[in-house]
């Protein structure tokens, strides 16, 4: 399977959407400011974040090798760990993150591509899920203690409720969801790639939701060290709801940017500034969760894609024809 290769016009206007978004914000946060909080900022909860970025990352690779070995039991851990992080550079680099899929149905031949990316789009709905469920549970007293009235709370709360029961049956019931998309997409390489659902059982996706809500806690307790550490004084309740309410935002924005760049800043400078949080401090807390969990990861990726670069070259290299004496 080749390597994914975006657009180049697509990939120069995220970069360029992400630039100017970033850019609006440090101008509206105040550059100085901005600057001033990095300064002042507590290393030892940045340090507690950067501790828990292994963990995230286990966490995730573990949630898919466990999909994985239900048609592959041959895989092991440290396969599904190398899958992940090696397809973080073209999960970073491609619109929508379509490099991860791609990239780790590259890494790990023992399944068909396109049964790798079913499970990869399962477990990815599984966090989608886990960040609706937190940010409508946060959404409620928002909307009753901070928020400004508007006629469009209870329609957004009301499509947030029906999507996300609707998201949960389909995850929950396996099965369902492989009629649903078939019915949807009814071609015959969809049909092969979600037969993948059928062969996961009840329990496997109840721990998979579990285990989604596991590693919601831990990025989301990233982001809350972030914040407290450029910004003490913020509540530590009101920096849980805010953050809620952050990634749910995301969630329900399109990718219109590289890595949601300046998508999940904005939320944060709104959000967090509701709960007395400084747009500077949120601000520089995004961008520093946005290093952490995505450009670091994308970095250490890149030795495993220049080795998987390198192996299918030598590959399509031709063998030497020995000359017999």
């Amino acid at each position: 399977m080749p390597l994914p290769r975006a657009p180049r016009w697509l990939f120069a206007l995220k970069g360029v959407l992400a630039v100017v978004a970033v850019v609006a914000l440090v101008h509206l946060a105040d550059p100085a400011e901005v600057a001033t909080a990095v300064s002042h900022a507590d290393p030892r909860w940045a340090l507690l974040a950067l501790a828990l970025v292994p963990v995230n990352i286990g966490l995730e690779a573990y949630r898919w090798g466990r999909l994985v070995r239900r048609i592959a039991p041959q895989v092991r851990y440290r396969d599904a760990v190398r899958a992940v992080v090696g397809s973080y550079p073209l999960g970073l680099l491609t619109p929508g993150r379509v490099g991860d899929y791609v990239g780790r149905a590259v890494y790990l031949r023992e399944i068909p591509a396109g049964t790798s990316a079913a499970l990869t789009f399962g477990e990815r709905m599984a966090t989608l899920a886990a960040c609706l469920v937190a940010g409508l549970a946060a959404l409620g007293p928002y909307l009753q203690t901070v928020a400004d009235p508007s006629p469009l709370w209870p329609a957004v709360l009301a499509i947030g409720l029906m999507g996300t029961g609707g998201l949960l049956a389909l995850i929950l019931f396996p099965a369902l969801a492989q009629t649903v998309v078939t019915t949807l997409l009814p071609f015959a390489p969809v049909r092969r790639a979600v037969g993948a659902f059928g062969q996961i059982p009840g329990d496997e996706a109840v721990l998979l939701l579990a285990l989604s809500g596991i590693r919601y806690v831990v990025f989301s307790a990233q982001f809350v060290c972030l914040v407290h550490a450029v910004a003490p004084a913020a509540p530590v309740g009101g920096l849980m709801m805010g953050v809620a309410l952050v990634f749910f935002a995301k969630s329900a924005i399109p990718q219109v940017t590289l890595g949601d760049l300046g998508v999940r800043e904005g939320a944060a400078v709104f959000f967090l500034g509701a709960y007395g949080v400084a747009p500077a401090a949120a601000l520089d807390a995004s961008l520093a969760l946005f290093g952490l969990n995505l450009l670091l990861p994308a970095l250490v990726g890149v030795p495993f894609l220049l080795q998987l670069q390198l192996r299918r070259k030598a590959a399509r290299r031709p063998s030497p024809v020995e000359v017999p004496a």
